[in-house]
């Protein structure tokens, strides 16, 4: 039960980010010169896909988790599936907010 609400919570982060880019961590302390280069390389939308990924491998680790009689599973999969899109947020986030764009 608990992959179900962390995948919806991802699901919920993930729109939200979609809708309102500047709840994004660090966002709001970019210069402005900074936040158009990030919007230029589509960082609102790549926290988007990530956190929207990261909620749909949670709910569907939990449906496997129920048809391989696993209950473990799910929870292992929550876990590993937190920290791979946390280093992954932070390395893909620093990328785009770097990257030059011309």
């Amino acid at each position: 039960m608990g992959a179900i609400i962390s995948g919806v919570i991802f699901l919920v982060i993930g729109l939200t980010v979609r809708v309102y880019p500047n709840i994004l961590a660090g966002y709001n302390n970019l210069s402005q010169k900074e936040q158009e280069n990030a919007e230029k390389n589509r960082l609102p939308f790549f926290g988007f896909i990530l956190f929207t990924a990261m909620g749909i491998i949670a709910i569907l680790a939990y449906a496997f988790s129920i048809w391989l009689e696993n209950p473990t599973l799910s929870s292992k999969t929550t876990l590993i599936v937190t920290l791979v899109g946390a280093v992954i947020a932070v390395v893909g986030g620093n990328y785009l907010k770097n990257n030059r764009i011309n």
